[in-house]
C-alpha cells in the first residue's frame, strides 16, 4: 500500500460491507440505509484524499495548502449533495440507520488514524 490514506479508504469500505450483512438480519431498509449513511461520508473522504494529498515535499508547500483546502471544500460540498441526493431519491428511508452509518465511519476513522499513524510512523 503507498500510503496509509488509501489503506484507511480500503479499511473504510471493507468496515461497511460486514456491517451490512448483519444489518440485513434486521431489515433491508435498514441495511441500505446504513450502507448509504456510510456511503456519504466514504464517497466524500476518498475526494478529499486523493485530491489533498497529490503533492509532496517541501517544494510543493503552496500546492499543499491549496489542494488541502480545494479537497476540504470539495468534501463537504459532496456531504452535503450526498445528503441532499438520499433524502430526496430514497424511500422508504431509516433515518437512525442512515445517521448511524455516517457516525460510525467517522468513529471508525478516528481509530484507524491512530493505528495506521502508529504503524507508518
Amino acid at each position: 500500500m503507498k500510503s496509509p490514506a488509501l489503506a484507511g479508504i480500503l479499511a473504510q469500505l471493507g468496515f461497511v460491507l460486514p456491517v451490512g450483512c448483519v444489518l440485513l438480519l434486521l431489515g433491508i431498509v435498514e441495511a441500505y440505509s446504513f450502507a448509504l449513511g456510510a456511503l456519504v461520508y466514504a464517497i466524500p473522504n476518498a475526494y478529499f484524499t486523493l485530491y489533498a494529498f497529490r503533492y509532496r515535499g517541501a517544494r510543493d508547500t503552496a500546492l499543499i495548502n491549496k489542494s488541502f483546502k480545494r479537497g476540504e471544500s470539495g468534501k463537504f460540498a459532496l456531504v452535503v449533495v450526498g445528503f441532499a441526493l438520499v433524502f430526496r431519491f430514497v424511500m422508504p428511508l431509516n433515518y437512525p440507520a442512515l445517521f448511524a452509518g455516517f457516525c460510525s465511519l467517522i468513529i471508525f476513522q478516528w481509530g484507524l488514524s491512530v493505528h495506521l499513524g502508529r504503524r507508518w510512523l
